[in-house]
């Protein structure tokens, strides 16, 4: 591995470590601050910081739960405008597995039901839902790509909750998909004013 290639990759890696970089979490920020100190670390004399306001859905937490236990997850970028909110008192229903194409949930009753799904199945979800699913968790991003990302939400205000399970728990709500166990799942995503960043060296 190359000098370059190898200062790209721990640029890089050192991004990915804080966590979410859209603007308004705090990643972005962090970004912000670390970009600034690699350009003045580069030689660059001067930096100038633009800044506009610019609105964000901004997750404010979900969770899982099956008795006692809590599992953290994440909630999936709106469609159009429509967050992946839900009520109050949260969504109740049976854990499923869905694999990743019809033909993994042929003879398996969905309607109502809390779906797990393989990352890599494309716009797969859309066809669960039709079925009549209550929510849809995905699984199995490790890796994934930006193309398969942008298949994962709609350019129409679809009330449809879509979360995501991080590496760390995947195997948990697995687990618990292969048991059938009734959850609920709790949480909100809901529209907020944030500030956004450029940066120009």
């Amino acid at each position: 591995m190359g000098e370059l290639e190898e200062r790209l990759r721990r640029r890089v890696g050192n991004l990915a470590r804080l966590g979410s970089r859209v603007t308004g979490y705090p990643g972005c920020e962090q970004a912000a601050v670390y970009l600034q100190e690699a350009l003045y670390g580069l030689g660059v004399e001067e930096v100038y910081t633009y800044e506009f306001p610019v609105p964000i859905p901004l997750d404010e937490g979900f969770v899982l739960e099956s008795g006692e236990e809590r599992v953290a997850l994440y909630g999936v970028w709106p469609n159009l405008v429509r967050t992946v909110s839900l009520p109050v008192e949260g969504l109740e229903g049976g854990l499923v597995y869905g694999g990743r194409g019809l033909e993994d949930i042929e003879g398996v009753e969905v309607r109502g039901k809390v779906v797990v799904l393989e990352y890599g199945s494309g716009m797969y979800w859309v066809d669960v839902f039709h079925l009549g699913a209550a929510a849809v968790i995905f699984v199995g991003a490790e890796g994934g790509h930006r193309k398969e990302a942008e298949q994962k939400f709609l350019d129409v205000p679809a009330d449809l909750p879509r979360f995501y399970a991080a590496p760390e728990v995947e195997g948990r709500v697995l687990e618990l998909a292969r048991e059938g166990r009734v959850v609920r799942l709790r949480g909100s995503m809901s529209w907020r004013n944030a500030t956004g960043k450029v940066l120009v060296g």
